[in-house]
């Protein structure tokens, strides 16, 4: 018997270690983005040398609005992404032992994802505070929370979306 599942009802659904596989590797993610290789600075140099290769001669400010703009939408769209990932695997792992209404799932496993990423989102900035070059701030808690609710919104839509399709297509409507 595979003890990763827990019954044999979920035969057919992923093993909770293939449903927490994809949440590591976006925490890994994380954390290797929490360095100082990735402060501010030398983003920043980067940037300038892409701008520089394309032939295009500008520097100081445009390039650290860009570079401002461009950390910030990475800060969004990776919580966002890390808010789904979180879902997916409380979903799976809530579906196995679930005893209320079945409605309810997907509402607590958007609410355990906004959590979990609101958690390492808080620890990921208190771990920058630490490191040389980089900066702690409590704004980017707030802006990963957003991306993590966000994309956990317009996924509910999305499939709701998909869901009526589906039924709307077996019904013949």
């Amino acid at each position: 018997m595979n003890y990763l599942r827990a019954s044999t009802n979920d035969s057919q659904g992923p093993t909770l270690a293939m449903a927490w596989l994809p949440v590591l590797f976006g925490l890994t993610v994380v954390s290797l983005e929490s360095t100082s290789a990735m402060s501010s600075a030398n983003t920043g140099r980067w940037l300038l040398d892409i701008v520089h290769s394309l032939g295009v001669q500008m520097g100081g400010t445009p390039v650290e609005v860009a570079n401002f703009l461009l950390r910030k939408l990475g800060h969004f769209v990776g919580y966002g992404t890390l808010g789904l990932l979180f879902r997916r695997g409380w979903t799976i792992s809530l579906r196995r032992s679930w005893v209320g209404p079945r409605s309810r799932l997907p509402f607590s496993a958007s609410a355990l994802a906004v959590f979990c990423t609101f958690c390492v989102a808080s620890l990921d900035e208190v771990h920058q505070r630490f490191l040389v070059g980089r900066t702690s701030s409590f704004y980017d808690v707030l802006l990963d929370t957003v991306g993590a609710i966000l994309f956990l919104r317009v996924a509910t839509i999305v499939i709701a979306r998909r869901r009526r399709a589906l039924l709307d297509e077996a019904s013949g409507v």
